[in-house]
């Protein structure tokens, strides 16, 4: 070999020789090494980039523009289309492009693959909907409200320079951005100190940003090294300019173009909470800023000196918005020192820079407004806040006038509780959201993440969940798992087989529980291991797999090889359910239970309704079944906002305030709900949080609300496409996830635009139909349709027509977000008994939130009975989180309305239990029957057609009947006249077939336990390959729970 070349045959031999050294690497050092490339990765790139926030609708992120893509003109007089990329599309689909990244701005839309950006470079992150899988999506229309500047164009500053990464250096700083280019502002645009004071870059002396490259040679005295290796002459370069603020003075500024922009802003510098302006002071020395800032410091003084009188005197000048915007300087005076003597001009020219600073922060710092005053003499700093918010008093008319120079306003941390609030200054600030909160920014999540909630969630096969799930994991770690998997798959099989006979879900705890199992014998492992490490053995490959199944056993505990492990799993029979919650807050792992006011009080509600209803579930025994919600609905609230724009409660129907009565229902040991709506007004015509989320969910929150209700109405026509409900919805539920109070969000959009298949990841529940009805099945023209897909969902919808339109999207509701059917109507009179019994469970049956909607102090022994029967209960929270679906659906004798319908409903429960419902919606009794192949069809077979061994249908089944145990009047009668201690009697329910307290036995661990309150009474068995045979009531229903007969082996031994 000479100088790094190879020579002839020998050459040709050393590549061989080298290649078959690379080639000996083992599996456990290829893994090492794939695992250090991904950590290399994820160092470069620390977020996951597999998401475009496009679909996420307007949001503060990231963006980077592409100049390949978007090539900017010579001219800025020229024609040119902005367009804006998110973090993830800037590396996926234009990782090979010049990019400029333009930071955090606010409300925009990703334009990747819209007509802002070239055919040729479409998304390919997003969904196409003309095939329904990722990309390529491009001419899409691009979102309307985005605003450009000239950052697009890789221009910043007032300055208009081109960025230069490489020769760029110092500060730049962003403005908070109160108005777009195309309104006299900066759009955002990140500004130089330099050019911020008007300053042109070649001249300013301090704080020059544009550095010439370095030549490499030997360092001089301007450049030397001190003892910590840090050139002396940095410091210097990084110096702000005079009459800058220091960085540590000030949280954000708004430049002179966002201030002349929004004029009434300036009369606040100086104030509590501002600095005083900085100006735009073009071609000043820096004696001659320095007379300047002096002067406006003896102009506020004096401002300060004036009575109320006179300076509302002084300000008779034309108004805008009901106030005074004008302009006007306030007389010069000569500069002075702190001590009043007069500054001369040689003084002035000849101050150094740190002594001048010096004085004009001394002397700005000691300006005082004569609201200020006061508020030093008399009030606590949180009064201070108070007087800004008093609507009866205009903190802004106590603020002299500004400079008529153009500046900078810069603003402290706390500047956000020193605006005034009045009726007349708040519609000013309510324009711009930046000013009433802290605005926070969205970013992709970390790529180590797992990815849970990330993947698919709601469809319609298990293993496309654990498909999406395993697409959502590092390639490495499906690697890993996949390969654990497969050495191990054999044994996992005597492990899986009980599940696949049972139904039992499979858990990562039941997962870990077998590997540490299967692990149990250490010394073969830890020799196998040892072995490994020290070269013993039968050869190099017995030793390379001994280190690696060491390696996979240490790797098999990952939480992210747990989950693929259980996605593999899935493969191999019928037995798995959702290995967890895909809740987006953690809540709702089984569908919420509680009452609401409306169908039994609708707008005729107030403290004390609520206080005695919530008093009366406690009596009742209603809250230890797990009826825990106690929702407030519609015209709770005043007809107007406060001038500050918050929610008021009526005072005449909550005369103590919402969170007295949310207190009260706390201490009860219940939880508190409330009503509002994503529009200008909820359907009552009170005001609604369409455009005021971030305010009201903070209220809700303050205010101690558990759970909210959120209705459609006056929607302003934002809906019609599910991108448009999904932003609209979205809002509210992240300003709810950021006051950092767990609350349950109902989402109340009668199925508009299909909320089934979006809103899992941002909502607990969602309706599916129009309002519900108090009739089993009479048809009404106010409901019109009677199928899912509905173009108008309605209202004075039917049972039935509601069980029909959930029948096909059963599948989509699961633990975190549930298919809501509406509230329950059972009590209320329009139906009879058998009715409300089958109403009741079907509702129960297909996992609908199950919400009282009668009169509760006055229901009857009846209504009583079927609201509290635990054993129907128990399927609707059950801990599997499976919905019933319908089987089959037949024609049967029509009633009076010409509606007559018999169906079979089945439903998987946790620990190998199911539930059979045979529903019979026609007009007369019938005997109904439902075989076990039926009942078991989807376990007939996989997904590829083999069979799967022993099916459910060849053995033995126990038929419970879950209305057996229906509470006696007598019974029910004595608990509502409250003759019987509810308490009491709950507390003892060892031996009771009625009663049931979810408080102190969870329902999961009741089944577990036998109870027979929750599995109601065994009537008859059905064996292998048998029928179950049921008379069932017209407009009635059968509900049964099946358990599997013990076999003959296992009672034998039992009895041994």
């Amino acid at each position: 070999m000479e100088n790094g070349h190879t020579q002839g045959a020998d050459g040709r031999k050393a590549r061989a020789d080298s290649q078959d050294s690379q080639n000996s690497q083992t599996a456990l050092e290829f893994i090492d090494s794939q695992l250090q490339l991904e950590a290399d990765a994820r160092e470069a790139l620390p977020y996951a980039f597999d998401h475009c926030t496009q679909p996420l609708g307007p949001l503060r992120q990231n963006l980077y523009s592409c100049l390949t893509c978007n090539p900017p003109p010579k001219s800025s007089s020229d024609p040119y289309t902005p367009a804006g990329v998110c973090y993830s599309c800037s590396i996926a689909c234009h990782g090979e492009h010049e990019l400029v990244e333009l930071f955090n701005r606010r409300n925009f839309t990703c334009d990747c693959g819209t007509t802002r950006l070239p055919a040729t470079s479409p998304c390919t992150l997003r969904i196409n909907p003309a095939t329904g899988i990722k990309g390529p999506v491009h001419s899409q229309p691009a979102a309307p409200d985005n605003t450009y500047n000239q950052n697009f164009r890789n221009r910043f500053c007032g300055c208009g320079e081109l960025y230069d990464p490489h020769t760029e250096k110092g500060t730049m700083f962003q403005c908070l951005g109160l108005a777009n280019e195309s309104e006299g502002g900066c759009g955002e645009d990140w500004w130089h100190p330099e050019c911020i004071l008007g300053n042109t870059r070649d001249t300013s002396s301090k704080g020059n940003s544009k550095v010439e490259p370095v030549s490499e040679q030997e360092p001089d005295a301007t450049t030397s090294e001190d003892n910590n290796g840090n050139q002396e002459g940095e410091s210097e370069l990084e110096q702000l300019p005079q009459g800058f603020p220091q960085e540590d003075d000030f949280e954000t500024l708004i430049c002179y173009k966002c201030c002349d922009a929004n004029p009434w802003i300036k009369r606040y510098a100086g104030s509590t909470g501002f600095l005083p302006p900085v100006s735009k002071t073009g071609g000043m020395t820096e004696a001659e800023r320095g007379s300047q800032l002096l002067k406006w410091a003896d102009e506020y003084h004096e401002a300060g000196e004036k009575t109320q009188e006179e300076l509302r005197a002084s300000r008779a000048q034309p108004e805008i918005n009901g106030r005074d915007h004008s302009l006007q300087t306030t007389s010069a005076k000569e500069p002075v020192h702190e001590n009043g003597n007069p500054i001369s001009n040689t003084e002035g020219k000849a101050a150094t820079h740190q002594g001048e600073s010096a004085v004009l922060t001394r002397s700005l710092s000691s300006l005082k407004r004569p609201a200020e005053a006061e508020d030093e003499d008399h009030s606590s700093p949180q009064h201070k806040k108070t007087k800004r918010n008093n609507v009866n008093h205009c903190y802004y008319e106590t603020l002299p006038q500004p400079p008529s120079e153009a500046f900078s306003l810069f603003l402290k941390e706390d500047f956000r509780d020193h605006f005034c609030r009045c009726p007349k200054c708040y519609p000013d600030i309510g324009k711009h959201r930046q000013l009433l909160e802290e605005e926070d920014s969205y970013e992709p999540r970390m790529s180590e993440d797992d990815g849970e909630g990330e993947g698919s969630v709601g469809t319609r096969s298990l293993l496309d969940r654990g498909e999406a799930a395993l697409n959502n994991v590092d390639r490495v770690r499906a690697i890993e798992g996949v390969m654990v998997y497969n050495h191990l798959k054999d044994k996992v099989k005597s492990f899986l087989q009980p599940f696949a006979e049972s139904g039992q879900a499979v858990g990562a705890d039941d997962i870990k529980a077998y590997f540490e199992k299967l692990r149990g014998d250490e010394q073969a492992i830890k020799g196998a291991a040892t072995a490994g490490s020290s070269g013993s053995g039968d050869g190099d490959n017995r030793r390379e797999q001994s280190g690696l199944v060491s390696h996979l056993y240490s790797i098999v505990m990952a939480p992210s090889t747990m989950r693929i492990i259980a996605i593999a799993l899935t493969a191999l029979g019928p037995c798995v359910s959702a290995l967890g919650s895909t809740s987006y807050n953690g809540l709702a792992k089984t569908p919420q239970m509680g009452w609401d006011n409306w169908n039994a009080y609708g707008c005729d509600i107030d403290a004390d309704t609520l206080l005695e209803t919530a008093e009366k579930m406690v009596d009742f025994g209603f809250r230890d079944l797990g009826y825990k919600y106690v929702i407030l609905d519609d015209c709770w609230s005043n007809h107007q906002r406060s001038p500050n724009g918050s929610l008021v409660a009526n005072a005449t129907k909550f005369p103590d305030g919402i969170k007295a009565v949310a207190d009260k229902i706390h201490d009860m040991g219940l939880l508190f709900g409330m009503y509002s709506s994503a529009g200008l007004y909820t359907c009552a015509q009170y005001p609604a949080s369409l455009g005021h989320e971030a305010q009201d969910a903070q209220t809700f929150a303050d205010w101690g609300v558990d759970y909210l209700k959120y209705d459609n109405c006056y929607n302003q026509g934002q809906e019609g496409t599910s991108k448009l409900t999904f932003d609209r919805y979205n809002t509210m539920s992240q300003a709810l996830n950021k006051t950092g109070r767990p609350m349950f969000y109902s989402m109340c959009n009668w199925g508009r635009d299909y909320p089934w298949n979006w809103a899992q990841t941002m909502a607990n529940s969602w309706r599916i139909s129009g309002d519900v009805y108090d009739s089993f099945d009479r048809p009404d023209d106010r409901c019109p349709c009677t199928t899912y897909d509905c173009p108008l969902p309605g209202f004075h919808c039917s049972i039935m027509n509601i069980i029909g339109k959930v029948a096909p999207i059963v599948d989509k509701g699961q633990p975190g977000g549930w298919n809501d059917l509406d509230a329950l109507e059972v009590g209320n009179g329009g139906m009879s008994d058998d009715e409300y019994k089958a109403h009741f469970s079907m509702w129960a049956l297909v996992k609908s939130p199950l919400i009282m909607g009668t009169n509760i102090p006055k229901m009857t022994a009846a209504t009583y009975s079927i609201l509290a029967n635990p054993a129907v209960i128990a399927i609707n929270q059950d801990s599997a989180g499976m919905p019933a679906y319908r089987v089959w659906n037949r024609a049967a004798d029509p009633d009076d309305f010409d509606q007559g319908e018999i169906s079979l409903w089945v439903g998987t429960l946790a620990g190998g239990d199911y539930v059979v419902g045979l529903l019979n919606a026609g007009n007369t009794p019938l005997q109904m029957n439902a075989t076990l192949e039926e009942i078991f069809v989807d376990k007939r077979t996989t997904a590829g057609g083999s069979t799967k061994g022993p099916l459910p249908s060849s053995n033995g089944w126990d038929l419970y009947d879950l209305w057996a145990n229906r509470m006696d009047d007598i019974t029910a009668n004595s608990i509502i006249m409250g003759n019987a201690t509810v308490n009491g009697t709950i507390k003892d329910t060892s031996n009771s077939t009625t009663l049931y307290n979810a408080t102190e036995m969870a329902y999961a661990d009741g089944v577990k336990k036998n109870n027979t309150a929750l599995l109601g009474v065994k009537t008859s068995s059905v064996p292998p390959m048998g029928t179950i045979q049921a008379m069932v009531p017209s407009h009635g229903i059968a509900l049964y729970r099946l358990r599997k007969q013990e076999a003959e082996s296992m009672k034998k031994r039992d009895e041994l």
